[in-house]
């Protein structure tokens, strides 16, 4: 079945954003607004009756979200967010192409190294201000230890986030599992009942066939003899008039 014009103009607004995000994200500003285009597309989609398959549906919503996604990452405010934000914009290894996997690339490469000239900047204010303190202090390192605790608590922050979102994507996985287990099993359940319903109503049907043959029988008997009765009576009845006539 060829595509729909809707679905055609998604595909070219897809590929074009795909594009812009691949280029620069900071500079474009239309960019937003094109992907909120792309996701009322895609709804629309979903709602026409000729749409396209599953899988098909599936691989555009992805793609759409990862865009969203990058959205997202380059509204937050802080660098260490955006860190986080893109390593969770991880596309899937089946469904991902070349230039997801280029942009995802190029977004966490960018914000790593906002990262680490945030890092470096605070670093050089902490080794100013410790060449700025008196002689009469000259060997304190409390700037420097208030500068690795920062890292050291930053990183935490990172390691914790991305464990919590793996116990939660594991907890989801389980779930979804557990619930396609027992859908399956409803499912066999009913095509079970199903066959017996139907093995039933074969067998009701042969009955209820076997009893109309026989209902027939009979009242084809009946009728045979009230047709012989009926001829007696009329062969009785005509000598016994011929006799009274004689």
């Amino acid at each position: 079945m060829a595509p729909s014009r809707l679905e055609v103009n998604l595909r070219r607004l897809l590929v074009q954003c795909e594009l812009r995000a691949k280029e620069d994200i900071q500079t474009d500003w239309r960019l937003d607004k094109y992907i909120g285009t792309l996701d009322e597309m895609l709804r629309n989609l979903q709602r026409m009756p000729n749409k396209p398959a599953k899988e098909t549906l599936s691989e555009y919503g992805r793609r759409v979200d990862f865009l969203k996604g990058l959205i997202h990452a380059q509204n937050l405010s802080t660098p260490e967010e955006k860190v986080v934000a893109a390593q969770l914009l991880q596309p899937e290894p089946p469904s991902s192409d070349v230039i997801t996997k280029e942009i995802h690339q190029k977004t966490t490469s960018k914000y790593a190294e906002e990262l680490r000239d945030e890092l470096l900047s605070s670093g050089s204010d902490g080794s100013k201000s410790l060449r700025q303190r008196k002689t009469s202090k000259p060997s304190s390192g409390d700037d420097l230890d208030a500068l690795l605790r920062h890292h050291h608590a930053v990183q935490e922050k990172i390691a914790e986030d991305m464990l919590s979102l793996a116990r939660s994507l594991k907890e989801q996985s389980h779930l979804a599992s557990t619930i396609i287990k027992r859908d399956t099993e409803v499912v066999e359940q009913s095509g079970s009942l199903t066959d017996e319903n139907f093995e039933r109503l074969k067998l009701e049907s042969a009955r209820l066939e076997e009893h109309t043959k026989r209902a027939w029988r009979c009242w084809m008997w009946v009728m045979i003899a009230v047709v012989v009765i009926i001829f007696v009576n009329m062969v009785v009845f005509m000598k016994v008039m011929k006799k009274r006539t004689g």
